[in-house]
């Protein structure tokens, strides 16, 4: 069951997108759902178009699979599509924490050791996975607005987008592992060690697509093109 108030602000195309995305991020809608325009309108609380328009933008975007005949399925990232992603991560969020390092404040820097305090507060909770994957995303984001870089910076949320998506299922085993790593790295950019800082945050990155591949080594996917037949669709909402 879908959560959230109805949808009734325009533009809403750009609403359900952002809605279905948020709940491929979250796992709500997982690999190989199948993707039914007609259920997903009447449990956003809209018509058909807006969800229409949304699901080809997912598509181009590389959220989801069309199949003719057989309409939407949630994908399941390729080990092409992870590797592409790590190496794009690495490059971008390596530079990130070099930057945050030479200009950070020490506002920038508190933030940061703020950010990991809460979570390992959170985490010896117990809280949900969920609100643990928002605290990791908060922190390579506040990394990447300490580099002061609004390229890097787009760049940068771009992927985080698919770093939530791809780890949504991880985030429970990595955590104590991950979160030690983020208090290294808000450590030495607070020092202003460029180098060391941006060395930890590159093998951080090394050992979360590690993590990714030890759960999907052979990068099974929904869209593969020599698959005979779909995936069986689970409706959704059919998942017990």
């Amino acid at each position: 069951m879908l959560e959230g108030r109805p949808i009734a602000t325009l533009p809403l195309r750009e609403h359900v997108y952002e809605r279905l995305q948020e709940l491929l991020i979250s796992r709500t809608l997982a690999p190989g759902d199948h993707l039914v325009e007609e259920r997903l309108a009447a449990q956003l609380g809209v018509s058909r178009g807006p969800v229409r328009e949304a699901l080809q933008r997912l598509h181009r975007d590389g959220w989801i699979t069309i199949r003719p005949r057989y309409g939407a399925f949630v994908k399941q990232p390729t080990a092409r599509e992870v590797h592409e992603f790590f190496e794009a991560r690495e490059l971008v969020e390596r530079e990130a924490t070099r930057l945050a390092a030479e200009r950070c404040t020490p506002e920038d820097a508190a933030r940061l050791l703020e950010i990991c305090d809460q979570a390992d507060a959170d985490r010896a909770r117990g809280v949900p996975t969920q609100e643990m994957a928002a605290h990791t995303a908060r922190f390579h984001l506040a990394v990447l607005e300490s580099a002061r870089n609004h390229i890097l910076l787009a760049f940068g949320e771009q992927l985080s987008q698919r770093s939530r998506w791809f780890f949504a299922p991880l985030v429970s085993s990595i955590a104590p592992r991950a979160w030690a790593e983020h208090r290294l790295v808000a450590e030495l950019i607070g020092a202003g060690e460029a180098g060391a800082a941006a060395e930890a945050m590159h093998s951080h990155v090394a050992l979360s697509r590690d993590s990714y591949l030890d759960i999907h080594p052979d990068g099974v996917t929904f869209d593969r093109a020599d698959a005979a037949v779909p995936p069986s669709p689970r409706a959704l909402g059919s998942r017990r």
